[in-house]
């Protein structure tokens, strides 16, 4: 692995896309390709910063040398845990081999940079033993997020219109469906034990939808 230029935002060390692709022996396609098949996995500001508008511009005013951020529009940044979710998705050897560099010479320094006492030159790189427990623990994290996770935008438009189509089908008469409507949107309330529907959880969504085709049977 050649030696990275260091990129840092609000104080922690982060790789841009190149330097992610260039590091897995991959293209930046394919980084972000996979980021776009597994979007809802990655959560914003834990593994990865999304740089637009004006803080894209100070990130490029700080790097006026920089001629890749030229014609960039829209940047994301990958911390130490977006770099473990792409290593994770290209599921290569070659991969695992990267990141655990990665860790020891690249997100590990930044770590202890941030530490004075610590001397850098004493201490001891990151054994795979200890990669494969930070890894496990990470995922242990990566359910926690998922399972906390609410409807985003898109799926609380599916379970709308589920809704509507439910209500459509058990009534005919335009007068009897707003009661249907609230009716059914407190059964939904009540199953999941939010104050919304858009409280539900993203792992639940499939269940709902499945309870709603089948309520009012």
């Amino acid at each position: 692995m050649q030696q990275l230029q260091v990129v840092e935002h609000s104080d922690m060390r982060v790789l841009t896309t190149a330097q992610l692709a260039e590091s897995y022996g991959t293209q930046s396609k394919i980084i972000t390709r996979n980021f776009q098949r597994n979007e809802k996995q990655y959560v914003p500001g834990i593994h990865y910063i999304a740089l637009t508008g004006e803080d894209l511009k100070r990130f490029k005013g700080e790097r006026p040398n920089d001629a890749s951020l030229k014609y960039v529009s829209n940047l994301y940044l990958w911390t130490e845990q977006g770099a473990w979710m792409h290593a994770k998705s290209l599921k290569s050897d070659s991969a695992w081999e990267a990141y655990s560099k990665l860790i020891n010479g690249y997100y590990l320094v930044s770590a202890m940079m941030r530490d004075s006492a610590v001397d850098v030159s004493k201490t001891p790189t990151i054994t795979h033993e200890q990669i494969y427990q930070i890894e496990s623990r990470l995922e242990a994290v990566e359910q926690q997020l998922r399972d906390s996770l609410t409807l985003h935008s898109g799926e609380q438009r599916r379970l709308r219109i589920a809704v509507g189509e439910r209500v459509h089908q058990l009534v005919s008469n335009k007068g009897a469906r707003p009661a249907l409507f609230r009716s059914l949107y407190s059964s939904i309330r009540e199953r999941y034990n939010v104050d919304s529907y858009r409280d539900v959880k993203q792992h639940e969504l499939q269940d709902a939808l499945i309870f709603i085709s089948r309520w009012g049977q």
